[in-house]
């Protein structure tokens, strides 16, 4: 996906959310502008669907610690980790929510959140039926700062600064000069580029940098780091990528509803009681299967039921196209376990379908390969090996 939605949430229900649709392949804002609380996200919603959703969570309610350890980071000090800072959090370390955001040896760099809140913004973005792959401290999307060289933005009432890799902070205006003033004991004329007018106070040395949006200098920030405080148990499961997701009961609904109108074909051409009542039955078995909440229908009200699922989801020519593809191609998705999809593309003029998929090894796009249906042709693409992962693009094209 070369378009991003990248949303900047509020720490409250009730305050400002801003967004924007950053284009990487034209290097351009598409898009932008201002919620009024956390309840007008659903107006996002549609922006959502064909777009990678980055999130940035506000600085005032992360907590970021650098950790010394002994060696290397281990499973055993991810469990350790809440009791290694016990003494240095004021909260009860069971209602924060840890994420680790590098590992080096003797080190790791540690953002701090608490669960109800984290648990907060995810139920907002629910709500609005929006997935968010990423979610980033906003102070971390700044520019990267150094020892010679702090980063500033200012945001309403409030100031980013960032002091290195994973250091960095917030605080009100009228707090700023006070803050600064501690944190630079050691350093007075300490060095700080700001993206927003400069401020009046005479603590730091402070220049000012090119100007720029707010949003899109955030934006390109978290566009450009692997930073993620989703981890553990508010980890996003892969398999539930955002398109296979919004297509998944639709497609289900659109292969049986196939089933249904090859077994009316059937009824008429044969005429046989028997045989079609065993068929019917074994479509009535098939829905309850695909819809277990919605209870057992009889035949004859399945396929009413079906046709009102498939128009409530609005599906055009193009999508059925990419439906029908889907609903072909999810055996041999299924019959790959370890097969992961993190980008598909459809052109409906030449009905060809492109995957960007990895998977655990070459042998594993093989058999996928050897699965996809006959009436398909299949490309596949160079491969590459990235994290112990083999990675490639496939496309599927009708022949």
């Amino acid at each position: 996906m070369s378009e991003q939605l990248i949303i900047r949430l509020a720490s409250e229900a009730h305050q400002t959310i801003h967004w924007l649709i950053w284009s990487e392949k034209e290097q351009e804002i598409i898009a932008s502008g201002e919620l009024d609380n956390a309840e007008a996200l659903s107006l996002l919603t549609e922006k959502a669907q064909t777009r990678k959703v980055i999130c940035l969570a506000p600085s005032v309610d992360i907590t970021l610690k650098s950790v010394a350890i002994k060696g290397s980071f281990t499973r055993q000090m991810q469990q350790a980790l809440p009791y290694m800072l016990e003494d240095e959090l004021a909260s009860d370390v069971d209602k924060l929510h840890f994420s680790v955001l590098s590992k080096k040896v003797d080190q790791i760099e540690v953002a701090i959140c608490f669960k109800a809140k984290l648990q907060l913004w995810l139920d907002w973005l629910e709500a609005a039926e929006i997935f968010c792959q990423r979610m980033v401290p906003e102070a971390l999307a700044l520019p990267t700062a150094d020892e010679t060289q702090w980063q500033a933005l200012q945001q309403g009432k409030q100031w980013l600064i960032r002091e290195g890799a994973f250091q960095a902070w917030s605080c009100e205006d009228e707090m700023l000069g006070d803050v600064l003033a501690l944190r630079l004991q050691q350093n007075t004329q300490q060095v700080i580029q700001s993206h927003s007018p400069l401020p009046d106070i005479q603590v730091g040395e402070w220049i000012a940098a090119t100007p720029v949006l707010p949003m899109q200098l955030l934006a390109e920030g978290a566009i450009h780091t692997n930073l993620n405080l989703l981890t553990g148990e508010f980890a996003i499961q892969k398999e539930n990528h955002l398109q296979l997701h919004k297509w998944k009961g639709v497609a289900i609904a659109a292969g049986i509803l196939f089933v249904v109108l090859v077994v009316n074909l059937f009824v008429k051409i044969e005429q046989t009681e028997q045989q079609t009542l065993v068929v019917k039955s074994q479509v009535e078995d098939v829905y309850q299967a695909a819809f277990p909440d919605q209870g057992r229908l009889r035949y004859s009200r399945i396929k009413k039921r079906l046709k009102t699922l498939l128009a409530s989801a609005n599906v055009d020519k193009e999508e059925a196209g990419l439906l029908i593809i889907l609903n072909d191609l999810l055996p041999a998705i299924k019959a790959v376990p370890s097969l992961q999809i993190s980008n598909l593309k459809y052109t409906s003029r030449n009905q060809e379908l492109s995957l960007t998929i990895s998977a655990d090894s070459f042998e594993a796009f093989e058999q996928f390969a050897a699965k996809v249906p006959a009436r398909y042709a299949f490309e596949q693409g160079t491969l590459g090996n990235n994290a112990d992962r083999i990675a490639g693009t496939v496309t599927v094209r009708v022949k």
